[in-house]
């Protein structure tokens, strides 16, 4: 019987962290390349990645990443599955942005909110999914 793999929601600085920088984030991603864990976006995740990789202040690591802006979210699409549908606002968060986060663990089943948001952070835990950083979560799948 195989081991069932972490579900994983990454909150979308983890996600161009990831896709820009060599950190702690691009380790986590290539730890769900490598399929050691599972990675779960949205239609409203996937809209403020593309919003935020056009941002000007962005523009020379996307240069130095060699790939453009679209060809980033297609790599990050590839290596999610994307869900859809709604669950009722949970009004948790202080942030009414981060509640996109929420409502893909939920309907995800994920078990892991990936963030270095306080405003996430400071939350820990709704119901069976827990808030945890990045190097939380590499701690976990390894």
């Amino acid at each position: 019987m195989s081991e069932e793999k972490i579900k994983l929601v990454l909150d979308t600085n983890t996600i161009i962290s990831g896709l820009l920088w060599k950190g702690i984030e691009f380790e986590l991603l290539q730890t769900i390349e490598q399929q050691k864990a599972l990675l779960f976006l949205n239609a409203d995740i996937l809209m403020e990645i593309h919003r935020i990789l056009h941002y000007e202040r962005l523009k020379k690591y996307i240069i130095l990443s060699e790939l453009s802006p679209e060809q980033l979210i297609e790599k990050i699409t590839a290596l999610a599955h994307i869900i859809s549908g709604n669950t009722p606002k949970t009004s948790l968060c202080r942030d009414k942005e981060d509640e996109k986060f929420i409502t893909c663990a939920i309907l995800s089943n994920a078990k892991y909110i990936i963030t270095g948001d306080e405003d996430l952070l400071v939350i820990k835990q709704y119901k069976n999914i827990k808030i945890i950083t990045t190097k939380e979560a590499l701690e976990l799948i390894r």
